[in-house]
């Protein structure tokens, strides 16, 4: 007897079909072939054109394409297009058409990597990039297809949004503070009172906690609780405190390539709030400090680490070129209590407790209250500002998705409120489509929140109103409303920008200003009645002024509604730069380097009415120069701070000059070297006797200090590398870099407190710095907040994504080829924004808000409305595409992976293929990571057209996608069914058994 392995036979069954589709077609790709049969192709013919990919296409290469395109001609040319096959589908020259002009537009991106190429002929390249962009968008949309259905966007059956609002969120839960059963939050004076505001009452119910009166209970988690419940019930409160377990983590070590746990850990426990919609609760506390907040980085950004080994035998050198940057800097704010309240020195016997270490505080030291980590996203540390409920503002650049806010281009601009215990309270992103950074921040006496910097590209803003340009000293606006436009002057170059919110963190108004050259607004200040005022720097004139050569410094001042009132344009022939604003009722203080020279200026701020050319009264803006004053060399440092206080003006920053104010009224020396400083002037700018300058530092290198004023005392946050005023270096590393926090005395001198601490790889950078008066407290011991607890965000679009106000997106009907434009309004929430697609739709789809799982946050969820429904998603305008900052991905959204149309000419129905080319329109060449982004997303595309000739040359290729690795269910073909039979026979007469199904042989 023969013995025949039957995989031998499924082996043969496979090499036959892996290189057919059904109906025997060829599934190899390429140029001209007859191997498509009438069966497999949807265009009804055997043979396919050349593609303009294949080898001898005789179409013009990249390079070719890319000088065409450059001197002027249009990407999109279907006359450029020639066919190979008489009679050939018109989808296939639409689809080579498509093809050459991604084609043209990836040849400039690759081009634009050239890192020799001149300013000029960059230049020239993005704008031709962005004139094809548009013109490959338009065709997209426009292009209409036999066969084909082709989508910019994806393809779904559903689409969830990734951005989305806030929900009623009553349960509060604060960072563990006991690790097993010990913790030594609750020792000691522990007092505070809990405030519940309920619905309809006109007075807060109070409660006092007092943990003396528990006597000699233990202060353990569940009885402290128990204890805080039954004051709280016997108030008639609903409001309930719980105890919240974190389960143990083990702790592990990587020893010889094997992990190994070293301990199974602990469970850790702290305390939670669950609140009740009824009842608005504040907390407070009857002792308290002033607190320090410090926004830093932490860790060696330039530190080699050995990568793993894939073969444990071999050996790693740590100093080979295997060897990578750490990823592990990462950014967190940090929280100090203080010896003082609201700038006073305290009595030590009615002095808050002492702070504790937090559970899994990382080099925690004497005073220090709190431990935040900042999102993996941020990338810069901006500033910070404290806010007059209690919570601190930081803001930071960030590189992708931060709390739900979606990031459109390589990097924007995050405002991030944290209230006093250190939880996240919102998170509001700028939305810019390209790249953003913002440089400074300030926090008005009611709650509102303005942040300025610089954009490049595109950001939708409303009408923008200008100002009327005076000359010389004097800047008066005018009132005719224009459009800036998305980009600016040139959307290559930066612009500053300036952004004002609400108390509930909700966008107010956004204002642009670009000079020709590039510009950045640096600093920013309220006015008392809630005029904003902006300085900055540019390499030209701004609109309304004169610029003066190299980098200028500028002032600019807005309404509080965001009108233009004035701009002033200042400076030498040099590099000059505003770094401060502020302002006392109506004086503008600019402090600035000019050439290297600390200068500050003084500006007298005056509004008359008029009217204008047809009568209409009208109100006009000045900013009158009133006084000017050089205060000494910066010596390579610069200015972080500045505030006005009883009739004085103080600045700080850092230096390498000793001789700041000419040398005089120093009541604290210069060290030598970069130091940090604090001033203080008089603000009639005349020298006097008073005024008074004085230094912190030491043997090592103070440089980039924080400083602020409060109270007529500076406080100063920065870096060092040496030892300080009697407090020595944590780490003596090479590199090491300690952190530390100071307040001066300027009238004396004296350092009234100071705390030095390190951190990740003995390296630490503090970016900025805020204070908040009498805002640290036992609460902290407790991991609880002082003031209000909120328990919702607002509910807008603007305010819970990052789409700004006029973002756009479009629905198309397939089958009308019909648009709709949905525009996002000020007041749109995620439910009147799903009411508008529903109706834009024509009711074809379905939009729900759903709850994002696993959070406290709604999402839209759009389906069709039935089987049949069909439509499509588009992007909106580049600059102004409102799909980006919703979290939504353009697209056809269809229960049905293909759809019919009349074709009347031939009364016959012919099938579409829907193709989903995920076309990003919003990309440009500003940058290089913006370069790279288009490479990436335009081979893909590509690729997908590349997909699209597949299907129109073959069918629909998932059988032959399925049998390519072997085909191990399903039909097989009848001949090959009959082949396989005959063998099978010949077989067994030769072995003599009996004969065996095809069936029981493939297990078909």
């Amino acid at each position: 007897m023969i013995t025949f392995d039957a995989s031998l036979l499924t082996s043969y069954f496979n090499a036959k079909y892996s290189g057919t589709a059904a109906g025997g077609a060829s599934t190899a790709g390429g140029g001209s072939s007859a191997g498509a049969s009438k069966t497999t192709s949807p265009t009804g013919m055997a043979t396919a054109p050349r593609a303009p990919w294949s080898d001898n296409s005789g179409m013009l290469d990249e390079g070719g394409l890319v000088s065409k395109v450059l001197s002027g001609q249009r990407f999109i040319n279907s006359n450029a297009i020639v066919s190979d096959v008489v009679g050939a589908s018109p989808d296939y020259t639409k689809l080579f058409t498509l093809y050459q002009g991604l084609n043209a537009l990836e040849g400039l991106a690759q081009k634009a990597k050239d890192g020799k190429l001149s300013e000029f002929a960059l230049s020239a390249l993005k704008t031709r990039f962005t004139s094809g962009m548009k013109e490959v968008a338009d065709y997209i949309d426009s292009a209409k297809y036999d066969h084909l259905d082709i989508s910019a966007g994806l393809l779904g059956g559903s689409v969830k949004s990734d951005g989305g609002t806030a929900r009623t969120d009553t349960l509060y839960t604060a960072p563990s503070i006991a690790s097993g059963s010990a913790t030594k939050a609750f020792e000691g004076d522990v007092r505070f009172s809990i405030s519940a505001q309920k619905i309809g009452t006109h007075d807060p119910i109070v409660v006092d906690v007092d943990l003396a009166e528990m006597g000699t209970q233990t202060r353990s988690m569940s009885n402290v609780v128990s204890y805080i419940n039954g004051k709280l019930k016997a108030a008639g409160l609903s409001t309930k405190f719980a105890v919240n377990r974190t389960p143990a983590q083990p702790v592990t070590s990587t020893l010889n390539g094997k992990t190994v746990t070293l301990s199974k850990g602990q469970d850790t426990f702290g305390l939670q709030i669950k609140g009740v919609t009824t009842e608005a609760l504040s907390l407070s506390a009857p002792v308290t400090a002033d607190a320090v907040y410090v926004a830093q980085t932490t860790g060696d950004p330039d530190k080699k680490i050995t990568p793993k080994k894939t073969d444990m035998s071999a050996t790693t050198d740590a100093t080979s070129a295997d060897t990578a940057k750490t990823t592990d800097v990462t950014s967190q704010l940090l929280k100090f209590q203080t010896d003082t309240s609201a700038g006073v020195a305290l009595d030590p016997s009615s002095a808050p407790a002492d702070p504790v270490s937090k559970v899994g505080a990382q080099y925690w030291v004497s005073g220090e209250s709190g431990q935040t980590a900042l999102p993996d996203t941020v990338t810069n540390i901006r500033a910070t500002a404290s806010g007059n409920d209690g919570s601190v503002y930081v803001l930071a650049d960030v590189n992708g998705d931060t709390d739900g806010q979606i990031v459109s281009g390589a990097q924007d601009v995050a405002l991030m409120k944290y209230d006093s215990a250190g939880k996240l309270v919102y998170t509001r992103a700028l939305g810019a489509a390209d790249t953003a950074s913002g440089f400074a921040l300030s926090v008005s006496a009611d709650g509102k929140v303005a942040v300025a910097g610089s954009v490049t590209g595109a950001l939708e803003t409303a009408a923008t109103r200008t100002t009327t340009y005076g000359s010389g000293k004097t800047a008066v606006s005018y009132t005719s409303t224009t459009e800036t436009g998305l980009n600016g002057v040139d959307g290559s170059l930066s612009d500053s920008f300036v952004t004002v919110l609400d108390a509930s963190g909700v966008e107010q108004w956004t204002q642009r200003r670009g000079a020709t050259a590039a510009d950045e607004a640096t600093s920013v200040a309220f006015g008392a009645d809630g005029s904003v005022y902006v300085g900055g720097r540019a390499q030209s004139s701004m609109p309304g002024a004169s610029g003066k050569g190299g980098w200028d410094g500028y002032v600019m001042g807005f309404t509080a509604d965001g009108a233009a009132k004035f701009t002033v344009q200042t400076g030498t022939a040099n590099s000059d730069k505003v770094a401060q604003v502020a302002v006392d009722g109506d004086t503008l203080y600019v402090a600035g380097v000019n050439d290297n020279e600390v200068n500050l200026t003084s500006y007298q701020l005056s509004s008359y009415q008029t009217t204008d050319a047809k009568g209409n009264p009208l109100t006009k803006y000045a900013a009158t120069q009133t006084g000017n004053r050089d205060l000494g060399g910066i010596g390579g440092g610069a200015i972080s701070g500045i505030a006005i206080e009883n009739g004085d003006i103080y600045l700080g920053g850092s230096t390498g000059n000793g001789s700041l104010l000419g040398g005089g009224g120093v009541t604290r020396a210069w060290s030598g070297g970069q130091d940090a400083f604090a001033l203080k002037v008089s603000a009639d700018l005349a020298s006097t006797s008073e005024d008074t300058v004085a230094y912190y530092g030491g043997g090592g290198k103070e440089a980039d200090a924080k400083v602020q004023f409060i109270g007529g005392k500076a406080w100063i946050s920065g870096a060092s590398n040496g030892d300080i005023n009697g407090m020595a270096r944590i780490d003596a590393g090479e590199k090491a870099q300690d952190g530390y926090i100071a307040r001066l005395n300027l009238d004396t001198g004296a350092v009234e407190y100071q705390q030095r601490y390190t951190g990740t790889d003995g390296k630490v950078n503090p970016g900025a710095v805020a204070i908040v008066q009498n805002g640290a407290s036992v609460l902290d011991r407790l991991g609880l907040p002082q003031g209000t607890i909120q328990q919702k965000d607002s509910t807008l679009v603007i305010a819970g994504t990052s789409a700004r106000v006029g973002g756009q997106f479009y629905l198309v009907d397939p089958s009308t080829n019909v648009r709709k434009t949905i525009t996002i309004e000020a007041n749109d929430t995620l439910k009147t924004l799903a009411i508008k697609i529903t109706r834009a739709s024509g009711y074809k789809l379905k939009v729900d808000v759903s709850k994002m799982l696993g959070q406290q946050t709604d999402q839209l969820v759009i389906k069709p409305a039935n089987n049949n429904s069909k439509m499509e998603i588009v992007a909106g305008p580049a600059g102004k595409d409102a799909l980006k900052g919703l979290g939504i991905d353009p697209g056809l959204i269809s229960n049905d992976a293909t759809k019919l149309i009349d074709a009347s000419s031939s009364n016959y129905l012919k099938t579409q293929k829907p193709i989903g080319l995920n076309f990003d329109g919003g990309l440009n060449l500003n940058s290089d990571a913006n370069i790279q982004k288009a490479l990436d997303n335009l081979q893909a595309v590509m690729k997908s057209v590349q997909r699209a000739y597949t299907y129109l040359k073959y069918g629909d290729p998932q059988e032959a996608d399925k049998s390519k690795h072997g085909k191990t269910d399903g039909a097989v073909p009848t001949y090959l069914t009959n082949q396989i039979s005959s063998y099978q026979a010949a077989l067994n007469r030769l072995s003599g058994g009996a004969p065996a199904s095809s069936t029981g042989l493939f297990g078909l």
